[in-house]
Formats: structure tokens, sequence, C-alpha cells
């Protein structure tokens, strides 16, 4: 059957109409645009969540390594005592990071006294390092917040440092890569003193 010619703009128009009323892949093209930021979303929300866990972890392990040396008195005559004591509470502390990777955490635990006569001169009668982290010197002088100590008094304090490793920092912005997370805790001890390196402390600050 022959269609006649001043039949074909009709017949044109009547396709370009039913195409444009047909809106079956209207769902299709929209998630399609749609898909890449609901990922996004979705990443960062994970993402979000694990750092938020891992530092309520981290400040936990923190407060319980101070709160756990706290607790202690003296332990022994010798140094290499002292050590393996601190060295096993540091085992427990890193259960406390458990299912998370705790390889960079460090922390710096010491012991600072204040001056019988002066409870702003404040020094460090002794300090333990753990996993490499920096910790001031036997004596050295160490600056505390403002009346946290009076005179002849001694606090424990913890400086703890991890690096936080994003799962998906490639692809979520705002995320640049590792990221280096610090605490500090202090914590009185419940004895007169922590006393880890026995005759080890300053003459004018000794227990």
């Amino acid at each position: 059957m022959l269609v006649s010619m001043d039949k074909a703009p009709t017949r044109a128009r009547d396709l370009l109409n039913l195409f444009r009323r047909d809106a079956r892949g209207d769902a299709a093209v929209e998630f399609a645009f749609l898909a890449p930021l609901l990922l996004l979303m979705l990443l960062g929300t994970i993402e979000l969540g694990r750092a938020l866990n891992i530092d309520r972890q981290f400040a936990s392990a923190t407060a319980t390594a101070g709160d756990l040396v706290a607790r202690e008195a003296y332990l022994g005559d010798t140094t290499s005592a002292a050590t393996a004591n601190l060295a096993s509470m540091m085992l427990s502390i890193k259960h406390i990071m458990q299912p998370y990777d705790s390889s960079s955490l460090k922390m710096g635990i010491f012991s600072v006294r204040a001056s019988s006569t002066d409870p702003n001169d404040t020094y460090v009668e002794w300090a333990y390092p753990f996993n490499g982290m920096s910790v001031p010197s036997k004596c050295q002088k160490y600056t505390l917040p403002e009346n946290l100590l009076g005179e002849g008094e001694s606090v424990i304090v913890v400086d703890a440092s991890m690096v936080f490793k994003p799962l998906f920092g490639d692809y979520v912005p705002g995320i640049t890569g590792d990221m280096t997370w610090t605490d500090k805790s202090y914590h009185t001890p419940r004895n007169s003193c922590v006393d880890y390196v026995k005759g080890n402390n300053c003459s004018s600050l000794s227990c």
C-alpha cells in the first residue's frame, strides 16, 4: 500500500510525539546522572563513621593508659622491671584499638612533679616512650595547665598520636591522604608518687 506524500509529514509528527510521550527510559537516565553522587555519599558516610569510631577508641586508649599507670606505686628497684611492667600495659592498650590497626599508635607516658615551694616550677621525673614516641628527658622543665598541681604534687601525663588512614581517600572529596591525630590526658596518681625508676629521678623531686 502506497502512502501519499502529503501524509508523510503527519506520520513523522505522530512518531515524534509518540517518542516524546515515551518515558520508559527516564528512570535509567536519571539514575545514570545520580549514581556517582549517591556512591560518593555512601563512601563518605562509611568513612565518617569509621573515623568517628576509631577516634573514640583512640581517646579511650589514651585515657586508659594514664589510668593504668596512675594506679600503680613503685614496682621494683630496677629499670628493667619497671619497663617490663609498662610494656605489658601497652599490650593491653593495643587491644583496646581492636579491630582497627594500632601499628601507628604512639604514646609518651611521663610523670611531672611540682617543686615543694612553687607549684608552677614543674619538672619531669621519669618518662617512657612507646612505639617510638618522643618524650621529654628526666629533669626537663615541663609546662602544665595552670593550677593543675599544688606544691610538691605530681601528675601522670600521656601524650599520644596515631595515623588515620582513610579507606576511600582517593575517591571522596575533602579527604586528602593520611591524617595524624593527637591526644593528651592528665591523671592524678592514686599513691603519693608513681615511681617506675626508683633512684633515677631528680634529686630535688625524689619520692
